[in-house]
């Protein structure tokens, strides 16, 4: 978050992310460095290694599911990649993979050469990272994420690109694979790939591995390298899962938000987006009042405290921010959210304390703070009010790397989602609170 420079109290060191193996970002189009050499025989490379063999298993299966879909969705016949090579980077003496002068400069990347017509990845380095932290569906979303580059190949999007480059932009073109890549994935959760499992807990950690190939915080939406936050990364991720390969074709500039920015100021530059705990809370008991207060009117919203009439037992049951019926207080637990504070950002402890407030609005406005409905409601509460900071006129207002932080702990734990007994949906996922912090923060309050 972003506040005047002259109310810090201090800055904040650098975050540390909790979902991310790696920091690089998946290069989707990769260019020739020189002439790409004649492309590789027309199937993987054989891995002994578990993360080898996942590798290898998506990719037959992505082209056993693009040759059926692409003819179902777009009315064409699907053209087998040709090439899908894991490269061996820390051997100086692996041959270099089409479009690529060494195998070293694949470290930590996978890509799709469309002049090649070839997917590549570090077969040393990422893909082995991905599994240790993801599981198989951290390997396979990287390369279904790739193929979406192909297939965007053979729908004509690389040649409406080269004709006008300014109406696909490189982070369209990226939403576009990640969306592919949920496409894909959502078949493989339905129609079951050999050592890839895909539940809905390997649902969410498909998005938690996409927050690791996140834009680095400052980079626009209009710059010209930019791939994606992780809100616009998941998101389009969800909607490949839920609306499938059609919707991903049909994305455009008018009809697709993208939320990144850059740094404000160099105040803000310094301190990474964080502003110190306590003056955070101090700006979130603020806004957060008068934002929910609004939308009950007539209500007094609470000030923030650290406890209240209820029992602790009970307060702790909501998680590090709690709201008590008895006296309609919000209570936080200043040491639990220090934690998450520095273990994924400031925004993080935002989302959840504003989701207590959302909580209390509800019953101060006669509807039950208790129940499923009332966990889904503040959870798209919560996204509408963090839509009112994107451009606060004065004050407490968005910082580059805010909604990945709110991405992050929605994928964590269900806190924002519990209702006023500590209760959540039990079918709720990460996958689905965001999907509702997101409605909020694009549709507004009236939508939840």
């Amino acid at each position: 978050m972003s506040a005047p420079i002259d109310r810090l109290a201090g800055l904040v060191a650098a975050v540390l992310i909790l979902t991310s193996a790696c920091s690089q970002v998946v290069s989707g189009n990769a260019r020739p460095l020189a002439t790409a050499p004649t492309p590789a025989t027309p199937a993987s490379t054989a891995q002994s290694d578990p993360a080898g063999r996942v590798a290898e298993a998506t990719a037959t299966a992505l082209q056993e599911f693009w040759r059926a879909e692409l003819p179902a969705a777009f009315g064409r016949e699907w053209r087998d990649i040709s090439s899908f090579t894991a490269v061996e980077t820390q051997d100086p003496a692996t041959p270099p993979p089409p479009c690529v002068n060494r195998a070293a400069d694949l470290a930590d990347q996978a890509f799709y050469c469309p002049s090649a017509d070839a997917v590549a990845w570090d077969a040393d380095g990422l893909i082995p990272a991905l599994h240790d932290r993801f599981g198989p569906v951290g390997v396979a979303v990287v390369i279904a994420h790739e193929v979406g580059h192909a297939v965007q190949s053979r729908l004509g999007v690389d040649d409406q690109q080269g004709r006008d480059p300014q109406r696909f932009p490189t982070i369209l073109l990226e939403s576009m694979a990640d969306c592919y890549a949920g496409a894909a994935l959502a078949h493989f959760a339905e129609e079951p790939v050999a050592g890839l499992p895909l539940g809905l807990q390997e649902r969410d950690k498909a998005m938690q591995a996409l927050v690791g190939f996140r834009d680095p915080l400052g980079v626009a939406a209009g710059d010209e390298s930019a791939h994606g936050n992780a809100f616009d990364r998941v998101s389009a991720f969800q909607d490949g899962w839920t609306e499938g390969a059609t919707l991903c074709a049909g994305m455009t500039l008018e009809n697709r938000t993208f939320t990144q920015r850059r740094f404000g100021s160099e105040a803000d530059l310094a301190r990474g987006g964080n502003l110190p705990l306590r003056e955070l809370l101090a700006f979130v008991e603020r806004d957060a009042a008068e934002f929910f207060g609004g939308l009950a009117p007539g209500w007094d919203p609470p000030q923030l405290s650290t406890g209240g009439a209820c029992p602790v037992p009970e307060l702790a049951a909501q998680g590090p921010a709690a709201y008590c019926r008895e006296d309609g207080g919000v209570a936080v637990d200043v040491a639990a959210l220090e934690r998450l504070h520095e273990e994924i950002g400031d925004f993080a402890g935002a989302t959840v304390v504003a989701g207590r407030y959302g909580i209390a609005m509800l019953d101060a406005s006669g509807r039950s703070p208790v129940g499923t409905p009332a966990g889904a409601a503040t959870t798209c509460l919560t996204g509408a009010y963090t839509d009112r900071l994107f451009d606060a006129a004065e004050g407490f207002q968005l910082s580059p790397g805010d909604l990945d932080e709110a991405v992050q702990v929605l994928l964590a734990a269900d806190w924002v989602a519990r209702d006023a007994a500590g209760a959540s949906d039990p079918a709720d996922h990460g996958f689905e609170r965001i999907g509702r912090f997101r409605t909020g923060l694009l549709e507004g309050a009236a939508a939840c």
